[in-house]
């Protein structure tokens, strides 16, 4: 009898989910919808935070079901504001998410799918079904293992880096299949000796709450938003990976242009020196810290911005990065000024929708912000319908999530049909 891929059972690994604001939880909400069913193991949520979400703890609301996600929480330790702290988060999920799933699944997944931000130790949750149940394993990287560890911890010993190394090659060969988010990607995870039939690309795509909305239909947005002048908004995590002593920088040489304001909505492990750095400059009347927000009221938000910033640090990976937060600016239709290198530039420059800046160059980011300020709104508005029509001509939903429901539904087939 054939395995019928209609309707798959998904395991769905990853640190990070609901109540998180993060992709995941479109990707398998997308799942649900399409008639799958999707078991969620993340950590209790804390991401972009220092501490548990209110209400959730190692021993409150482990599991609960959300938008037909069964979710079963694994046990952690919170990023905390410490490189320490982040390194324990990362090397205990996958005792815990391994262990949760021994105790928690009912019947066989058909596939586990990794949905790999930072760390790759997520992987060996989805390694463990595969040996102990026999459950094939597809990975969908965001993050460049070993480099993107190597920056973050700042990692300098070759007594580290190598055997860490050698552990990212290990097991990027146990997968059945590696989605990757760009081209970019592809010769890296090939290093490995994985075999490049065994590597697809598959871009970001962003939630369809994400779409352009007029300033007039979002009347509690414009309160918390400067309404005059040359507004500049960036949304998302405030880490050190957003390199705002560029963007901070780059408003201390825009201290005489009164009119130029910064809006940053979010939150992160570097919140609180981006804030401090703020007022050592004195441009407290120049930034609005609004922090987090739900997710949905960020179209609205957006809708009384003059252009969207997106800022990564000059590194050898975040300039093979395709940062996810793209796709969300692209989809609103509005202009982007990307503080970005490699990839993400060229993303923005192919579609466009906005000026780039080289990472670390708060002059020439200056000078890129004045260029934008004194164009007129029919070139502002021209730079948004550009990046609109890449967004639906490159990561349209429907293009993104239909290629990875057919590689799950193909490995899944393809493997279970051999073990027969």
């Amino acid at each position: 009898m054939p395995f019928d891929a209609g309707t798959l059972k998904i395991a769905f690994i990853s640190q990070y989910f609901y109540p998180e604001e993060y992709f995941n939880n479109a990707v398998a909400t997308e799942l649900v919808n399409r008639g799958h069913s999707v078991h969620a193991i993340p950590c209790v949520p804390n991401y972009g935070r220092t501490s548990f979400f209110e209400g959730y703890s190692n021993t409150e609301r482990r599991s609960e079901i959300w938008n037909g996600i069964q979710i079963d929480r694994a046990w952690t330790v919170a990023r905390g504001s410490s490189r320490f702290r982040l390194a324990l988060n990362y090397l205990v999920y996958p005792i815990t998410a391994s262990w949760t799933l021994w105790r928690t699944i009912r019947t066989r997944p058909d596939v586990s799918f990794v949905s790999m931000p930072s760390p790759i130790f997520q992987a060996f949750a989805g390694i463990f079904l595969k040996w102990v149940y026999g459950v094939p394993c597809v990975y969908w990287v965001q993050d460049m293992w070993p480099e993107s560890a190597i920056y973050t911890l700042n990692l300098r010993s070759r007594v580290v880096v190598r055997p860490l190394t050698w552990l990212c090659g290990w097991l990027f060969r146990r997968a059945d299949h590696v989605l990757v988010q760009n081209a970019g990607f592809v010769p890296l995870v090939a290093r490995f000796g994985v075999p490049e039939d065994r590597i697809e690309v598959l871009p970001n795509t962003a939630r369809t709450l994400y779409r352009p909305v007029p300033p007039a239909d979002a009347p509690e947005e414009g309160q918390l938003v400067p309404q005059s002048g040359f507004r500049l908004l960036f949304a998302g995590n405030v880490g050190e990976s957003q390199d705002f002593e560029t963007l901070i920088e780059a408003a201390r040489l825009l201290k005489d242009h009164q009119d130029v304001s910064w809006t940053i909505l979010g939150s992160g492990r570097d919140l609180e020196r981006a804030k401090q750095l703020v007022c050592d400059n004195g441009l407290q009347s120049r930034f609005v810290f609004r922090g987090r927000f739900p997710e949905e009221r960020m179209p609205f938000f957006f809708a009384h911005a003059d252009a969207l910033l997106i800022s990564l640090k000059a590194t050898p990976i975040f300039a093979l990065t395709v940062p996810s937060k793209l796709q969300s600016y692209f989809a609103c239709g509005k202009p982007v000024i990307a503080v970005l290198a490699g990839e993400g530039a060229r993303v923005v420059e192919e579609a466009g929708a906005g000026l780039v800046v080289s990472p670390g160059s708060p002059e020439k980011l200056a000078a890129r912000i004045l260029e934008m300020k004194s164009m007129s709104s029919e070139e502002l508005q021209l730079h948004g319908r550009r990046a609109l029509r890449y967004f639906e001509n490159h990561y349209s939903n429907d293009h993104v999530y239909s290629r990875l429901e057919n590689t799950l539904a193909r490995v899944a087939s393809t493997k279970n049909i051999a073990k027969r």
